[in-house]
């Protein structure tokens, strides 16, 4: 009986630790401005830009394929831009994602008259100052 209690623990420790870890399933972006956002990998745009006033939310395994060659490491950098459907689009800063563990830095910039900040693992917001 103890073996079998030792077993189950010894599952659920490594059950625990392996979603401790694991990647987010989403790339999350919230974009409460009155335009439209992106981001850029590499000069290229992603083919989900986040609408006006709403929430995308894209595979993380598509952020992965995006960033396919242009990692360092496990770090993808994106340039996050904003208006990206206009002629005059506004770049708001960069941003580098950990593609293990959905991590992404700096927490928090502001430029251009818009403000990025991380909420969580594979989660961000952009508000208008």
């Amino acid at each position: 009986m103890n073996l079998i209690f030792k077993g189950f623990s010894a599952v659920a420790l490594s059950l625990s630790a392996v979603t401790a870890f694991a990647s987010p399933v989403y790339l999350i972006t919230h974009n409460n401005t009155p335009v439209e956002s992106n981001a850029y990998i590499a000069g290229v745009p992603s083919a989900y830009p986040t609408p006006a006033n709403s929430t995308q939310k894209v595979y993380w395994n598509l952020v992965k394929l995006a960033c396919y060659g242009h990692t360092t490491g496990k770090q993808c950098s994106a340039i996050i831009k904003m208006a990206t459907n206009t002629a005059n689009p506004v770049e708001v800063g960069e941003v580098h994602m950990d593609l293990d563990t959905g991590d992404i830095n700096p927490k928090y910039f502001s430029k251009n008259g818009y403000t990025f900040f991380v909420n969580g693992l594979g989660e961000a917001t952009i508000v208008k100052n």
